[in-house]
């Protein structure tokens, strides 16, 4: 079963987990967390995070697995459809 958690919240465990992990060696554990970004269900999760936003070159790799790590762990909640319509008209051109 997956933790549902907020955007913050999980930005937040991706951080924990890049700092607590043995792999880290100090420099990549300098790493900024990736801003998680809602998509349609993939089969995995329901949202992304873009790894070579905060990562330290060098240490995209390690940062791609612990965003795939809690992937596997974490949801968003789901959105409501006032939230989604508003999305989906928000990034419409206006014809004129």
């Amino acid at each position: 079963m997956k933790t549902i958690a907020s955007i913050e919240q999980i930005r937040a465990e991706i951080g924990r987990r890049i700092v607590a992990s043995k792999w880290a060696n100090g420099y990549c554990g300098r790493c900024e967390a990736p801003i998680p970004t809602r998509i349609t269900p993939d089969g995995i999760a329901n949202w992304i995070a873009p790894v070579l936003a905060g990562a330290i070159r060098g240490c995209e790799g390690f940062v791609f697995d612990v965003v795939k790590s809690v992937r596997h762990d974490y949801d968003l909640p789901a959105q409501p459809l006032t939230e989604t319509v508003s999305e989906l008209l928000g990034t419409r051109k206006s014809p004129f």
